[in-house]
């Protein structure tokens, strides 16, 4: 009702903003890149599946892959090289070894605890070519 009665106090109806903004709301995804090791620190990439930075609109091959996985960061999707430059998913995310797994339960309190990826820096995106041989392979 708040949000209805200030949208309409800027747009005159507030129903097809209020729309909008839920649209806007279900269509972002940003809980996905905490399903991945590193997905809060690729550099200039919101949208990590996605082929617009900002995370909306057609799906980028890693985000493909990911789908194909059932949304979760298993062995077989860091083993893969979505785009095809060489180097595999977990490599470009900090999980060369492919061990890292989201939060889990930690006690019966129900807190969950998130263990850092092996490598933490010098992250790429990995639905985004890297280097002469992602270049030439893409």
């Amino acid at each position: 009702p708040l949000l209805e009665a200030m949208a309409g106090a800027f747009c005159g109806t507030g129903r097809w903003f209020v729309c909008a903004l839920c649209t806007l709301l279900v269509d972002a995804r940003p809980g996905f890149v905490a399903s991945v090791p590193n997905g809060h620190n690729v550099p200039g990439h919101r949208g990590l599946g996605h082929a617009n930075p900002s995370g909306q609109g057609a799906l980028n091959q890693f985000g493909k892959d990911f789908q194909a996985a059932g949304k979760k960061w298993t062995a077989a999707l860091c083993k893969k090289d979505s785009d095809r430059d060489g180097r595999t998913n977990g490599e470009e995310l900090g999980d060369p070894r492919c061990v890292w797994k989201k939060a889990v339960l930690s006690d019966a309190s129900g807190k969950k605890e998130q263990s850092a990826p092996e490598i933490t820096s010098g992250i790429t995106h990995p639905g985004i070519p890297d280097g002469i041989l992602g270049t030439l392979r893409a």
